[in-house]
């Protein structure tokens, strides 16, 4: 794990991960399309997903285009420095549906996406950790602004759905595939060690 640490000029164009406000336009930015089915079978067996629920690994991790990945960084640094954008949360660690949870813990506001499939599992396009990919949220107003930077760039800039009050619902292709309250999964998140420490005694020191 690598940290880092920098100056903010203006501390008040600090944009934060977590949503800000119901009916803001939830948008994903990404530096690189997705492979094709065989490229994500091998790189899904890295995730978290086939570790924690499948129990298994193989593969190699989604590849890291260094060019790409600096012009993600470098349009969404002037999305923000244009005032375009409420919050930016990286996807990382468990795919887009973790980062979405996670993007509505920090003041309880859900969210209402649909992703398309691409014509993979169902489990690969939520839980998949495809490398160089932001969510955002923003004021529809703002979508064009967002759109022109990420042209600028190289980037693609989808509207997957919106900002709503306490409820995470996402779709693939239409159909709710994860349904819950913004509080029942944060409870769930961060209760997980705690969890574990009851399940596992061997792990209680």
């Amino acid at each position: 794990m690598i940290g880092i640490v920098g100056i903010l000029e203006d501390v008040h164009k600090a944009v934060f991960p977590h949503f800000r406000e119901p009916g803001r336009a939830v948008v994903l930015l990404r530096a690189s399309e997705p492979g094709d089915l065989t490229d994500a079978e091998s790189e899904f067996g890295s995730s978290e997903y086939a570790k924690e629920i499948l129990g298994s690994m193989w593969g190699f991790p989604p590849a890291l285009e260094l060019e790409r990945e600096a012009a993600l960084q470098k349009g969404l640094v002037e999305m923000i420095g244009a005032g375009l954008v409420d919050s930016a949360h990286d996807c990382s660690e468990g795919g887009i549906a973790v980062t979405l949870a996670e993007s509505a813990f920090g003041k309880g506001i859900g969210l209402r996406v649909n992703l398309p499939s691409m014509g993979l599992p169902p489990e690969f396009v939520p839980f998949g950790e495809d490398a160089s990919r932001v969510v955002i949220s923003c004021d529809r107003c703002k979508l064009s602004g967002i759109q022109q930077v990420a042209a600028k760039y190289g980037l693609s800039a989808d509207e997957i759905g919106e900002t709503v009050s306490d409820q995470v619902e996402i779709k693939l292709d239409g159909r709710v595939v994860v349904s819950a309250s913004v509080s029942e999964l944060r409870d769930s998140y961060e209760g997980a060690l705690q969890a574990a420490l009851r399940a596992d005694p061997e792990l209680v020191v």
